[in-house]
């Protein structure tokens, strides 16, 4: 098989994807069914958020340098739109590669459902798949969390690996995106969960839908949304605002930074995520 062909391409997308899946949503696994360091000792409230945003990043990293050779890792819908829009990537070869995403998180859905199948089957379903908004989050605020999330993912990337401006010389690109991530987790993750990417909400939540006794809100709408009328679900905003936030953070990346940039020496690859 030649290593440049489309077929590999979809392949390291495939498997990229996969990656961050088993690793991003095992630390949630392990941060939910943390019993092993005493009952209540992992939590969102207090350790169990920063480890899960740190596992996160490194997720990212690691998938990014598995994937990262052939075809930049985009491993995220919200990427190759950017590439689309702002690059020139043809938009039949991009629809390829987000199909090749979806599919991957569902892959690395079911290899955590494999790991952690014992506590699923003792404590019930328990969602360590996909994305929700945190309980007084309306809709509006909800896709402005995930566009700019995502915006901030792509101005973070663009800038990463621009080699006209301060991009981290050999190998440390991926760790770099990696600790990007992080920060976005940080700093901008609480509200919905951060899912900024659609590949890692959506292939998790339909693989999810499979499990026997699996969830009752996949495709529910939130409580909140409901007590003010907004009677729509859940699961189109971490499709829909990172698709519109990825190409809009390119966009200000390419025109706040890039212009008064010194000229000759490239312009950022096709990009790199979560």
């Amino acid at each position: 098989m030649n290593r440049d062909s489309a077929f590999g391409e979809l392949v390291h997308e495939f498997i990229g994807t996969a990656v961050l899946i088993l690793l991003g949503d095992g630390v949630v696994a392990d941060v939910l069914f943390g019993t092993r360091l005493g009952a209540g000792y992992l939590d969102f409230s207090s350790s169990g958020w920063i480890i899960i945003v740190w596992g996160w990043g490194m997720a990212v990293a690691v998938a990014v340098y598995v994937a990262g050779g052939l075809t930049g890792a985009h491993i995220n819908p919200a990427v190759t739109l950017a590439a689309v829009v702002r690059r020139g990537m043809p938009f039949g070869k991009a629809i390829g590669w987000m199909i090749a995403q979806v599919a991957g998180g569902f892959f690395g859905a079911f290899l955590v459902w494999v790991l952690y199948q014992g506590e699923f089957h003792a404590n019930g379903f328990t969602n360590v798949f996909y994305t929700a908004p945190m309980p007084n989050i309306g809709p509006i605020n909800a896709v402005f969390s995930e566009l700019i999330g995502t915006a901030m993912l792509l101005f973070g990337i663009y800038g990463i690996v621009d080699s006209r401006n301060l991009a981290p010389a050999g190998n440390m690109i991926p760790l770099m995106i990696g600790l990007l991530v992080f920060a976005i987790g940080l700093s901008l993750g609480m509200p919905t969960g951060y899912a900024i990417n659609p590949a890692r909400d959506f292939g998790p939540r339909l693989f999810a839908n499979l499990l026997p006794g699996g969830p009752a809100d996949a495709w529910s709408v939130p409580a909140y949304w409901s007590s003010i009328g907004f009677n729509a679900p859940y699961f189109w905003v971490p499709i829909v605002a990172p698709l519109i936030g990825g190409p809009l953070g390119a966009w200000l990346y390419d025109i706040g930074i890039a212009p008064f940039l010194s000229k000759g020496a490239g312009e950022p690859i096709e990009g790199a995520e979560e």
